[in-house]
């Protein structure tokens, strides 16, 4: 593995991309269980796995371009992960209704918009990174879409 200094701008928006989908997807895993069957159909937990579907399908094509570059993905460090789970049961101890549930989806949802809005800026006019720019833009439209369909929740 290559050290932080050499690493191509490709890998370099390509791990921090998969670190941004990594932590929407732990959000999801620790919060699905928190979530009451008592809606209708169930379905904010219906939301919430296809994101999830979502959130690994694009998890593999980032690792898979990360090893084309001789890379492999890393997640967050087990602290950040931590401090996360901790915010997770915190919030939802005193409060777990689903109009909660999605409050915190869609916070969760546009911190990723900004950050990958910013990720975007920072390499569009790459032309090594494209292809990455391309899922970056395809993950800020779905984030979008997903806070819109979570508002009916509220």
């Amino acid at each position: 593995m290559s050290t932080a200094s050499t690493k191509s701008p490709v890998v370099t928006m390509t791990e921090q991309l998969y670190k941004n989908v990594s932590m929407g997807n732990d959000a999801i895993l620790h919060l699905l269980p928190r979530v009451s069957d008592g809606t209708p159909g169930g379905r904010i937990k219906t939301n919430m796995t296809a994101t999830l579907c979502y959130y690994e399908k694009l998890s593999s094509k980032l690792q898979s371009i990360l090893a084309d570059h001789g890379e492999e993905a890393q997640e967050e460090g087990m602290m950040a992960k931590m401090g996360a789970r901790m915010g997770i049961i915190m919030n939802t101890a005193m409060d777990s209704t689903d109009s909660h549930i999605a409050q915190m989806l869609i916070e969760g949802a546009t911190m990723s918009v900004t950050e990958n809005t910013k990720l975007i800026h920072e390499y569009e006019n790459d032309p090594d990174c494209a292809e990455v720019v391309s899922l970056a833009r395809s993950l800020v439209e779905f984030e979008e879409r997903h806070i819109e369909a979570l508002k009916q929740y509220l």
